[in-house]
């Protein structure tokens, strides 16, 4: 990751982060060089290797200038089942747009086999994005609205099924199979969670 920059070289690195995700979504993460983003976005490949050590840490960072707050973190409207179901749906939108979905499994699947870009992601997305989250339901747990068990495994009970269907069984992503999995979460014996607004 890079320090945000000013003036004209935030603008050059906006057109290279653009650059990169276009490719991303053109090509697959896979075929996209450092060398054919350098040209999409007319710099020099040193320009990028002076900001970016790698592909991956270049698509870390266009990850974190392109989904937003709300793909990731659990709002709190004081109503957990709908806010579960509100964040979960953000989820779908981000995967159902070609590009931020390209770009999210090539980064991940990069990071499976790359332990520097694993640490970053972690440091820079997991980490934060959990910690907020892990607030929101320790007090839905506290006002009986959850489940009394770990808060880590409630957040992955919730997020684990879209990256599967995502990643591995390629099922469809549809706003009811998102609700069903917040209704098996948080109970069916509450009636908010029938609810599909």
């Amino acid at each position: 990751m890079t320090p945000t920059p000013t003036g004209r070289t935030a603008r050059s690195r906006e057109t290279i982060l653009r650059a990169a995700l276009d490719l991303c979504a053109e090509q697959s993460y896979g075929s996209v060089t450092m060398e054919a983003i350098a040209a999409r976005a007319r710099v020099g490949k040193p320009t990028l290797y002076r900001w970016w050590p790698s592909k991956g840490v270049l698509y870390l960072d266009v990850m974190l200038a392109e989904v937003s707050e709300r793909f990731l973190v659990l709002p709190d409207t004081g109503d957990i089942a709908a806010d579960l179901r509100t964040w979960i749906r953000g989820f779908l939108d981000l995967f159902a747009e070609p590009r931020l979905r390209a770009l999210c499994v090539g980064v991940v699947g990069t990071a499976q086999h790359d332990p520097e870009l694993k640490a970053m992601i972690r440091k820079a997305i997991h980490d934060p994005v959990r910690a907020r989250n892990q607030s929101r339901i320790a007090a839905a747990q506290a006002a009986g609205q959850l489940p009394a068990m770990d808060p880590d495994l409630i957040e992955d009970m919730l997020i684990s099924p879209l990256w599967y269907r995502l990643l591995i069984s390629e099922a469809p992503l549809t706003q009811e199979y998102a609700d069903s999995v917040v209704a098996a979460v948080v109970g069916v014996s509450d009636p908010g969670v029938r609810e599909t607004s």
